[in-house]
């Protein structure tokens, strides 16, 4: 029947050409341009009255017409939700405890008291060093000490009775105090020759062997390492800084584990590089299963606007035409059930993340829109909504 009336339109814009052809020539021969103007605007109208005649026909074959054929498309409904947007930025995991044992004494490595791979507590026995005769030294030492102390005791009970000489008094001082000193500054180098854990940790690597000569300051003894407090560090744009404080939520992603924790910023550098116009974030990471390494590549991403009651939208559906206008088809319900007339809404958009975006004008809570098939559909199409 579609086909039937085009023919008919067809047929009588023919006839109209056919039949009013040399009168149309005469009138241009004649110049008689009023008449042209009259002549195009009946047809116009003709043309019109029909083509709206048509729309009500096909609409009345599209209700009826129970093998009618239809875009298929799914919808998306727009809900009341929480938008986030972050931005993100490369990250380096670390640990402030993290340390190579380094000797502060001289000497042979006598003894290393653990293994590699061993779980310690602060204040764990992990090496000793030779010391080379220390103890004899300080023992001597001990003795002139005691002597000291017993002659200076004695000398002062005679000094307070009036009995010798000041000088006396002064120089046994004096040799006792000396003997004291000599004594602790004795202990502190015997106590260097023992190398005790600084905190809880394990032993992650023993790098010098029993019996190698360590020099101070110099040798590597062994790797101690905990990693149970672990830091994301990141270097962040200056244009950020008005986004980002103590407390901005975050979240490091670590892809070669494949994990996602969530936390917030600890610490914002107050130094901008001028290098590269950024500062330093600090965010710290949940290390549960102990399986974050020290220089484990990371990311973070950081929380820079947040809204409760946004009007939030995939990005992918949008739509942009030839002036730059963002557009969505919005699905309005039809009579027939399950097929809806697309309409072309031009929008305003806001802040995006990389999945959805916000709309500020253009749409409300409610909206149904083309998810599925928004890329193939025109304005005022019929679509039919998958089920």
């Amino acid at each position: 029947m579609k086909k039937f009336y085009i023919s008919i339109l067809t047929l009588i814009i023919i006839s109209c050409n056919s039949s009013g052809s040399s009168n149309i020539t005469s009138l241009i021969e004649n110049g008689d341009l009023e008449e042209l103007v009259k002549r195009k605007k009946e047809y116009v109208d003709t043309m019109n009255n029909m083509q709206v005649e048509l729309n009500e026909i096909n609409d009345g074959i599209s209700f009826l017409d129970e093998n009618e054929k239809l875009t298929l498309v799914s919808n998306y409904e727009i809900k009341e939700k929480v938008f986030n947007s972050y931005m993100e930025a490369q990250a380096n995991l670390k640990t402030r405890k993290n340390i190579l044992i380094l000797p502060e004494f001289q000497g042979t490595l006598e003894q290393i008291f653990v293994n590699e791979g061993q779980n310690v507590k602060k204040g764990k026995l992990l090496a000793e060093i030779n010391d080379s005769g220390l103890k004899e030294q300080l023992e001597q030492l001990t003795i002139q000490a005691n002597f000291a102390k017993e002659n200076f005791e004695r000398t002062e009970r005679l000094w307070e009775n009036n009995i010798g000489s000041e000088i006396q008094f002064l120089k046994s001082k004096t040799d006792f105090e000396s003997s004291q000193k000599m004594v602790e500054q004795m202990k502190d180098r015997l106590a260097k020759t023992k190398i005790y854990a600084p905190f809880d940790g394990e032993v992650d690597e023993i790098i010098s062997n029993q019996g190698s000569n360590l020099i101070p300051g110099v040798s590597q003894i062994l790797r101690l390492v905990n990693l149970d407090k672990i830091y994301a560090e990141a270097s962040v744009s200056e244009k950020y800084i008005s986004f980002i404080e103590e407390g901005t939520e975050a979240i490091v992603q670590v892809p070669l584990l494949g994990k996602e924790i969530k936390s917030q910023i600890i610490q914002t550098g107050n130094f901008i590089n001028p290098s590269n116009r950024t500062f330093r974030v600090e965010v710290p990471v949940e290390n549960i299963d102990n399986k974050i390494k020290q220089n484990l590549d990371a990311k973070i991403k950081i929380n820079i606007y947040s809204k409760k009651d946004a009007v939030v939208i995939p990005l992918r559906i949008v739509r942009e035409d030839a002036s730059g206008r963002n557009f969505v088809y919005v699905m309005n319900q039809d009579v027939k059930e399950g097929v809806y007339i697309t309409a072309k809404t031009f929008i305003s958009l806001g802040n995006k993340n990389n999945t959805d975006v916000e709309v500020t004008e253009g749409l409300k809570i409610g909206d149904m829109l083309v998810l599925e098939g928004a890329s193939i559909v025109e304005d005022s199409q019929r679509v039919k909504l998958i089920n």
